[in-house]
């Protein structure tokens, strides 16, 4: 669908593009729906520019505002240090490795842009398209859940705050970003960075997270709160077991699936399960009287509040539903992000994590979580300090802080 031309654009009407550039599946985009349609409320045009093809074309389904195919990086580079310990290091992956890698993807996103002739880019794990935005002086701000927006630091904070880089690693990949963006941004006329750190500037910063979840604790700008995505999911229906009642939103394809089915199962847990994926054969392996599976996703509010323990692999929406209803949790982590969540619930003395190569310990671990009360006390307090903003509070705010960004 193409967008408005300046013509038929009302006086009034604000344009808002919405970039996305890394990742997969639905998230960033769920996230970001109830924010698009209080902006819409707000008499503003909401533009998307995914990458992600799978869901730009769910979220064609689901309205009727322009979606755009968004430039990516073809691919990942491979043979770059492992694991990855600074943003500079994942991005290295995605184009940021020279500048002939990066110039293409920059002058496709500033083509994007002027084509779409926002009055603010709103950017999503979307690093080339900031950079777009501000050598074309136009407004902007990045949001994300704290992982995709590394704070204004030098040297470049840690990702991985338990394993940081060091000196020379640090300098090495920092320099090998750094020469990549300004032979990019000089292909292009437009001015070079004199620091790292200012690749991260924007206009505004919305870190939809909480301090004790942040990815970056160094942070020392403010932090608005989770935005949880859209509305819906099924009223949970809960089985009938002696044990307490679990809610595990799993995916199939992660090692720690079967294995943790199969020790809630041993627990005798109420266990409700909605887990992608999971093929006839494995529901029929993990299938017992107290553990029901949901084919549609759950109302996260009602099953967060009915159960005792959230399992899941960590993703950040998850948790953060779990810890504002006060539960504990245990986390099956599958990726990076995930991985610096599960550590930082353990921090918080609201959960543990259940690792590949420990299957054994999964049925203690739930144990633990179920008769020691310290796990329980501490997600009750994240709900005591964060519980004050209600999600239309925190998606009011954001969409009122990027009318005034637009102009």
């Amino acid at each position: 669908m193409s967008c408005l031309s300046d013509s038929a654009r009302p006086s009034l009407l604000k344009r808002i593009l919405y970039a996305w550039e890394l990742g997969g599946g639905l998230g960033h985009v769920s996230r970001f729906l109830p924010l698009a349609r209080a902006l819409q409320e707000r008499d503003c045009e909401v533009i998307w520019a995914l990458s992600d093809t799978g869901a730009a074309a769910t979220l064609r389904k689901e309205t009727s505002a322009a979606v755009l195919q968004a430039p990516r990086f073809p691919g990942e580079l491979s043979g770059l240090p492992e694991p990855q310990l600074a943003y500079s290091e994942m991005i290295m992956r995605y184009g940021y490795f020279s500048a002939d890698m990066l110039t293409p993807l920059l002058r496709d996103w500033r083509a994007l842009i002027e084509n779409a002739k926002p009055d603010l880019v709103v950017t999503d794990h979307a690093p080339t398209a900031l950079l777009a935005a501000r050598s074309l002086n136009l407004r902007n701000a990045r949001i994300g859940t704290g992982f995709c927006c590394p704070p204004m630091q030098e040297p470049e904070a840690p990702m991985v705050s338990w394993i940081p880089p060091g000196p020379e690693r640090r300098a090495e990949a920092a320099g090998v970003v750094l020469a990549s963006i300004n032979g990019a941004l000089a292909a292009v006329g437009a001015k070079p960075l004199d620091t790292l750190s200012q690749m991260h500037a924007a206009g505004e910063d919305f870190i939809t997270t909480y301090a004790g979840l942040d990815h970056y604790p160094s942070r020392a700008t403010p932090r608005w709160g989770v935005v949880l995505g859209t509305e819906g999911g099924v009223a949970p229906e809960w089985p009938v077991a002696r044990g307490p009642r679990v809610f595990a939103y799993l995916k199939a394809q992660q090692a720690q699936t079967m294995p943790l089915l199969r020790a809630l199962r041993r627990k005798h847990c109420a266990t409700l399960v909605h887990c992608p994926g999971l093929t006839p054969e494995q529901r029929a392996a993990a299938q017992a009287e107290g553990l029901r599976f949901s084919d549609r996703p759950l109302d996260i509010d009602a099953v967060t509040a009915g159960c005792d323990l959230v399992v899941c692999g960590g993703g950040h929406g998850t948790v953060c539903a779990a810890l504002l209803a006060g539960k504990p949790l245990l986390i099956a982590p599958d990726l990076a992000e995930q991985a610096i969540t599960a550590r930082n619930v353990e921090n918080l003395g609201a959960g543990l994590s259940a690792m590949v190569g420990q299957e054994t310990r999964y049925g203690g671990l739930l144990s633990r979580l179920f008769l020691e009360p310290g796990f329980a006390r501490a997600a009750q307090d994240f709900r005591s300090r964060h519980s004050a903003n209600s999600q239309a509070q925190i998606i009011r705010a954001i969409a009122d802080r990027c009318l005034e960004l637009a102009g």
